[in-house]
């Protein structure tokens, strides 16, 4: 007999999702690999959840386990600049390390890049990723993303200053999402 297998979804956040998401915004292992500050007060994630900036765009990959417990393993917020540049976002992205890379986050940066794309009509979509890490920019680069700009000592990681590379992709009118 064939076990049941976890499904993922890809969705958008919830104002139940709250517990679920600060867990995984204080998971150390989620963070070592991202720009979010660690140990983020409770306090402080709540005005976060509840009071988002203007033009940010959350999405959820959640798992669902064969028991039909859900629990999120990723997330990806998508800010939409104002004024001049609002044809620009940038994207930012939290997963678990058994989903960070594989087709999980690939799910959720898609579904980040079709609402970019075909929602809002953005140009241009921007990310950061350390300068150490070339697996997650050639993780990026299957979905259009290109070096743009070194930022040197852009944040601390593991106790020292660490470079980061602003990437970018450019979207035309009737260009498909490439995964």
């Amino acid at each position: 007999m064939a076990q049941a297998q976890e499904t993922l979804t890809i969705r958008a956040q919830r104002t139940d999702d709250q517990d679920e998401l600060f867990l995984l915004l204080t998971n150390e292992a989620a963070l070592l690999d991202s720009v979010e500050i660690p140990y983020m007060t409770e306090e402080a994630f709540r005005d976060r959840f509840s009071n988002p900036p203007a033009g940010t765009h959350v999405l959820i990959a959640e798992s669902v386990l064969p028991s039909a417990r859900r629990r999120i393993v990723g997330a990806a917020w998508l800010q939409v600049r104002r004024k001049r540049t609002r044809h620009v976002a940038r994207l930012s992205r939290l997963c678990l390390p058994q989903v960070l890379r594989g087709d999980g986050e690939a799910r959720l940066i898609e579904a980040a890049l079709a609402l970019a794309d075909d929602w809002l009509g953005l140009r241009r979509v921007e990310l950061v990723v350390f300068a150490d890490d070339p697996d997650a920019e050639a993780f990026y680069g299957r979905f259009g993303f290109e070096r743009e700009a070194l930022m040197r000592r852009y944040a601390v990681r593991r106790g020292i200053y660490a470079d980061a590379w602003l990437l970018a992709r450019l979207h035309r009118p009737g260009q498909a999402v490439q995964p």
